[in-house]
């Protein structure tokens, strides 16, 4: 579902509406299993990221357990649809950089039979109609304009704080928190993008993102034995690179996250009041 068609999500029953057009979605998604598996599981993928992020905005009608048991049935999703994602990004990872840097591969590439058993749609159907029962026992559809910006700018604030823990160590645990509070960020600014500056601020946490994502790969291609040999070209590869991107990393951070939160919270009310 392309969030740019839909009601904005800066009313509750806008908000609902955007939560069930996604299970609505992913229950498609769930259908086509059989002939398009590889398509599918990625958007089912996707479209948990999304309901997270849009149930993060309505934290204000979800009791905590309930909230907790739907993060639930989104990880079980998730992680069915896992497969073998890990071994497909680094092995492309690895064609890339070898291909561009002339260095051999210090593995054997996965073929094909090796590929994890699908996921089972029953399996998946199960979870998500649970998931659209907590929904219903929810009062989303009561949250005011003013709940839903002040969620919103909590999720501003949470990835400003862990931007600036990154800033000072650069740890990989704070860059991985910090990941997935940006495609927080992202997919709700989706959800409400006719505020004045949504536009800016999707294009810059999708990149921002992508970035994250990137420096994610190289650092777990870098916990592989074969490639984090010291003094040897990928280790000093892998380095390199996670330099250059960590200092674009920051620097688009530093841009996406201006100005500080309570300024952003109140930026927020004020378009509100001009909708």
């Amino acid at each position: 579902m392309k969030f740019a068609r839909d009601p904005s999500a800066t009313s509750g029953k806008g908000l609902l509406f955007l939560i069930h057009g996604l299970l609505a979605a992913a229950q498609r998604d769930v259908r086509r299993l059989k002939t398009h598996e590889a398509v599918a599981t990625h958007q089912l993928r996707v479209r948990m990221k999304k309901l997270l992020a849009l149930l993060r905005l309505g934290r204000d009608c979800v009791p905590e357990q309930t909230f907790m048991a739907m993060r639930m049935h989104i990880r079980a999703v998730k992680n069915s649809c896992a497969g073998n994602r890990d071994v497909v990004v680094r092995d492309k990872l690895v064609e890339k950089l070898s291909r561009r840097f002339h260095l051999s591969p210090q593995h054997a590439f996965n073929a094909d039979g090796s590929r994890l058993v699908p996921p089972s749609s029953s399996f998946l159907r199960h979870q998500l109609c649970a998931l659209e029962q907590l929904v219903e026992r929810t009062s989303i559809e009561r949250l005011t304009p003013e709940q839903i910006v002040a969620a919103h700018a909590r999720t501003y604030r949470k990835g400003r704080r862990l931007m600036k823990l990154s800033f000072e160590s650069v740890a990989e645990e704070s860059l991985h928190r910090w990941r997935h509070r940006v495609k927080d960020l992202h997919y709700q600014t989706l959800a409400i993008r006719h505020l004045p500056g949504a536009c800016r601020r999707v294009r810059r946490a999708r990149k921002l993102g992508g970035l994250l994502g990137r420096e994610r790969d190289l650092a777990s291609l870098a916990c592989e034995r074969a490639y984090a040999v010291k003094r040897g070209a990928w280790s000093h590869l892998i380095h390199e690179h996670r330099s250059k991107l960590q200092q674009r990393i920051l620097l688009l951070g530093h841009r996406l996250y201006d100005p500080a939160a309570q300024q952003f919270h109140h930026k927020m009310e004020r378009q509100l009041e001009l909708v």
